[in-house]
């Protein structure tokens, strides 16, 4: 039995994804007041929250507080996304578990096609070839294996890439008004290009880049950046003018 702790999108398309080939228990305090420690569990996935702090980065403590009902010897596959530090310290304070990480990419409105039909599942640290395993003989799904500190960043910057596509398109758009431009038309030709594509191209009514992931995702990558001595203008510019022009269309 697997124990999933978190029931947002990300936990929901996990168990729908192995619901039917595993048995599946949810630890959620939005469904009841049981723990981890509660359940007989082979194994648990974490997909918790962790919210943005006050200074950008990813506030862990769901992490760690389901990792402290854990037993050392019962395989964790960390599906929330974390930090290249915070990774650091759960190891530091957890040395005898066996904790994985996973990013997940997943879209809030489609997250369980989107969890069945990822061509492969990255995996990171602790006993991968536990996961490795399941999700073959489960979703049929392979794994890669890489590093989790380059799993954990490459999260940041694939969703950060993203969120900056958005902004250039939006950007494009502004040019296009001020020109009397049909931006469709200009875009459709920027999109021809296979290296673009048509993906967050379109600019909605809303303007910008939202939802669950970007937001916090470029901040927290900006955070951990800065932390280390490094500069992330390109981003912060992107976060910067996505700000202003969603609350533009706010007022």
């Amino acid at each position: 039995m697997i124990v999933i702790t978190g029931y947002g999108f990300v936990g929901k398309a996990i168990e729908a994804a192995l619901k039917s080939h595993v048995n599946i228990d949810i630890v959620d305090p939005m469904i009841s007041l049981k723990r981890v420690y509660d359940f007989d569990a082979e194994a648990v996935i974490i997909a918790v929250s962790t919210p943005e702090a006050p200074d950008g980065s990813c506030n862990m403590q769901n992490v760690f507080s389901v990792l402290a009902d854990v037993p050392k010897d019962v395989p964790v596959l960390i599906k929330s996304t974390i930090s290249i530090d915070g990774w650091r310290e759960l190891n530091a304070k957890y040395p005898d578990h066996k904790i994985t990480f996973s990013p997940e990419f997943l879209r809030a409105n489609t997250a369980i096609a989107d969890f069945q039909n990822q061509h492969c599942i990255f995996l990171g640290g602790g006993d991968h070839k536990y996961w490795e395993d399941l999700f073959l003989t489960t979703i049929k799904k392979p794994s890669k294996i890489v590093e989790p500190e380059s799993l954990i960043l490459a999260k940041l910057f694939r969703n950060s890439f993203l969120a900056t596509k958005v902004v250039f398109f939006n950007q494009v758009n502004d040019l296009c008004d001020v020109l009397d431009i049909d931006y469709e038309q200009v875009r459709s030709v920027i999109a021809d290009d296979q290296r673009i594509g048509n993906s967050h191209t379109e600019v909605t009514d809303e303007r910008g880049f939202g939802g669950h992931c970007f937001p916090k995702d470029t901040e927290a990558l900006v955070t951990t950046a800065l932390q280390h001595g490094c500069s992330m203008s390109l981003i912060k510019e992107a976060i910067r003018y996505n700000k202003k022009i969603r609350k533009s269309v706010d007022k």
